[in-house]
């Protein structure tokens, strides 16, 4: 009802749904086939493809990721949800990701959560992680730019299948 409500009144915007986190329970996948797109969370060094085949099988709709990261400690800063080594391995886990969740048809979109660098002091949680794509000072962390670079001259050849995803995985701590 809701969804049709949606359509009626607002027919040129696609209703992304809800956000899932992590695994998603089958009923709520077959919920989902009243958006236009599924949405869900996916922290991992590497996509659930097992979940991301689910989800598209059940939902039979264009999947959206809605948010990843990798940190690592520095700078007065925790590390985050997904750890790498370094800045250097950062930039090597978001290409690794972001290619091997592009190879999937279904995929349609990841969002790297977050722009900037949480505070030191912590945002209203408590959370300081090092995730950003610039620090608090609106620095980048050129070496992930320069991987997101990289990975997006190679994308769309990465999704229509004419080039495989890089195989190079990041070290983590």
């Amino acid at each position: 009802m809701v969804n049709a409500a949606i359509h009626r009144h607002d027919p040129n915007h696609l209703n992304l749904g809800l956000r899932f986190g992590s695994r998603t329970p089958e009923a709520m996948l077959r919920a989902s086939r009243g958006f236009d797109v599924f949405s869900m969370n996916s922290y991992g060094y590497e996509v659930d493809r097992e979940g991301l085949e689910a989800a598209y099988r059940i939902t039979e709709r264009p999947i959206l990721i809605g948010e990843f990261h990798f940190g690592t400690p520095g700078r007065g800063l925790a590390a985050g949800l997904r750890q790498t080594k370094n800045q250097q391995e950062r930039g090597t886990a978001y290409r690794y990701y972001v290619e091997n969740a592009a190879a999937h048809p279904a995929l349609i979109g990841a969002h790297w959560f977050q722009w900037i660098d949480q505070p030191p002091t912590g945002r209203m949680d408590g959370e300081n992680y090092n995730i950003g794509i610039v620090d608090v000072t609106d620095r980048p962390y050129v070496e992930l730019v320069e991987a997101m670079k990289a990975t997006h001259k190679r994308l769309l050849h990465v999704h229509s299948g004419k080039k495989p995803p890089v195989t190079l995985r990041a070290l983590v701590q």
